[in-house]
């Protein structure tokens, strides 16, 4: 489920769940292992995180695995589903996230808590659609969005769910660069192989320093995102917004 290649100290993740990389429990706990299992591996100098899957490099949330579940499985699915996010914005090396196809939802939460971002320059999008889905934005991504591209656009952004191409992307400050589909991953790697470079030590320590702020009220805020999360799948809307995207249909909220 996870593809993994380790050349020169830069460590490649390559997404390979299913034909759009929809996350089940099973993907994120595949996903949390992969980081779990690296992060004390002192001789990493940088992460790269991709896709194996042509135009897609996550669709988001499955709706299977939320749609009908029981509460107990929906809170383990959370708890992973936090579990990812938080490992990865404070994996100790550098990260790239390389955006090889559409990253919806929970895809673009992942390139969000990357350190870097690079997007294929045609037939990709980034989007945040939960308000089409009847639920919210965690607060710990809501404030890294308004940190990326201010609190204006990250407002636009999640109230209308709608969906970027890489140029707005990439003016909005969302995404550091687009490149063509055949130098995109190469870029990532070569990125990741500059950026780390340097003293490892000082590498990750300079790391944690720039998100320090953030670990002051780490265990507040994902306690918060955790009980909402849950609350929200649970409601009327989310119901409706999930069993809609099932039928390919128009959600109709209430």
């Amino acid at each position: 489920m996870i593809e993994k290649s380790n050349q020169d100290g830069v460590l490649e993740l390559r997404l390979s769940f299913n034909e759009s990389n929809a996350f089940t429990s099973e993907a994120f706990e595949a996903l949390f292992q992969s980081l779990e299992e690296h992060a004390s591996d002192e001789t990493l100098r940088a992460l790269v995180l991709t896709s194996s899957r042509t135009g897609f490099f996550s669709n988001g949330l499955s709706p299977d695995a939320v749609h009908g579940r029981a509460e107990s499985d929906v809170r383990a699915l959370i708890g992973r589903f936090f579990d990812v996010l938080d490992r990865l914005f404070y994996f100790p090396t550098p990260t790239v996230c390389a955006i090889n196809g559409h990253a919806i939802g929970y895809g673009a939460m992942l390139a969000l808590v990357s350190d870097y971002r690079f997007m294929v320059e045609r037939g990709a999008r980034v989007s945040y659609p939960e308000v089409n889905l009847g639920i919210g934005l965690p607060v710990f991504v809501s404030s890294l969005l308004v940190e990326l591209v201010g609190i204006t656009n990250a407002r636009d952004l999640l109230l209308t769910g709608r969906a970027l191409k890489s140029p707005e992307a990439v003016s909005m400050g969302l995404v550091d660069e687009a490149l063509p589909e055949d130098s995109l991953l190469e870029k990532a790697r070569s990125h990741a192989k500059k950026i780390g470079s340097g003293s490892r030590t000082a590498i990750r320590a300079i790391k944690a320093n720039l998100k320090h702020a953030h670990r002051l009220n780490r265990e507040t805020i994902l306690a918060k995102d955790r009980a909402d999360t849950l609350a929200l799948l649970q409601s009327a809307d989310a119901k409706e917004g999930f069993q809609a995207l099932i039928e390919k249909r128009r959600p109709r909220f209430a």
